[in-house]
């Protein structure tokens, strides 16, 4: 059994082992993040994607479904929402969310999103904390923008290699993320460049002195 590529990079399935495991756990884990204002990028992506009632918007690892609230909002009871995650156990945590908030309009879907297909009539779509893992995410982040209609939008968000920092604070960075899987095979990966080369009305935005960013565009 595979358990990573050459390069350090996790393959699909070491990703879906480790986030199984971490499911129970997650939302707990990932808290001091939330309070450090890491997770503020994402909220502040949604409104970004220029949803409608009506919309289909695909949520590309929904991990345990912090955005899909504000999502099944965005869309209202007419809409779709498509919540999308290689982890069967971290879809269960979504699930459960989705529950305790009486959301009807969110579906799940089990899938590796390096080669999942955006459904028809898919309007926007937004991957946070994941699109980085990926070992070709320029090929899947081209794939995306040809799937989405034109004036489609697109909003990622993840963790990066922070310019400036001295290499030991970068180095106590990526331990503490260790845990999610996150390792120095990682730190040339720059998704953001994909969105750039292949979007119109591409924006960045950065916090955390440049640990986190948000990277938006729109199909042409």
């Amino acid at each position: 059994m595979s358990i990573g590529h050459d390069d350090g990079v996790l393959s699909a399935d070491a990703v879906r082992r480790l986030y199984d495991r971490l499911a129970a756990v997650y939302d707990l884990v990932v808290a001091p993040y939330r309070v450090v204002g890491g997770y503020r990028l994402v909220d502040g992506a949604i409104p970004l994607l220029r949803l409608a009632p009506g919309d289909t918007v695909v949520d590309l690892g929904t991990g345990t479904g912090h955005a899909l609230p504000a999502l099944a909002a965005a869309v209202g009871s007419s809409g779709r929402v498509v919540a999308v995650d290689i982890s069967s156990r971290m879809l269960g945590r979504a699930r459960a969310r989705c529950a305790r908030e009486s959301l009807t309009n969110v579906e799940f879907i089990q899938a590796d999103i390096a080669d999942f297909t955006l459904p028809d009539g898919t309007t926007a779509a937004l991957s946070a904390f994941a699109m980085e893992m990926l070992p070709h995410y320029d090929t899947v982040i081209e794939r995306l923008i040809e799937e989405l209609p034109t004036g489609g939008r697109l909003a990622i968000t993840g963790l990066r290699d922070p310019e400036g920092w001295p290499e030991w604070l970068v180095r106590i960075g990526s331990w503490l993320n260790r845990p999610f899987g996150v390792t120095d095979a990682y730190r040339s990966h720059r998704p953001w460049e994909a969105v750039d080369t292949h979007t119109v009305e591409a924006d960045y935005t950065d916090v955390l002195g440049g640990a986190v960013y948000r990277s938006t565009g729109t199909a042409p």
